[in-house]
């Protein structure tokens, strides 16, 4: 134990306990999770609606990046291309 009071904030008690930030915790959590869809078989009904929704994430981020151009955005582009 930590020896901590009641009172005593909790960002403070995570840092001394060496427990990452909730944001970090999720994006583990989020990651390892879509690990585990993308192992599934091809015709496994989860993997094919995941890789539909990130196929039309992919197509609505693609077609705001071609109205804004920019060195940036062209790489981001690029990347996309790449994936595809």
């Amino acid at each position: 134990m930590l020896g901590a009071f009641r009172g005593s904030p909790s960002q403070a008690i995570e840092i001394k306990a060496s427990i990452p930030p909730p944001r970090i915790r999720f994006k583990k959590l989020y990651n390892s999770y879509v690990l585990k869809i993308l192992k599934f078989k091809e015709n496994y009904v989860i993997k094919k609606v995941y890789i539909e929704e990130i196929n039309k994430d992919k197509d609505e981020l693609a077609a705001s990046l071609s109205s804004n151009s920019s060195p940036k955005n062209s790489t981001i582009k690029h990347l996309l291309q790449l994936k595809t």
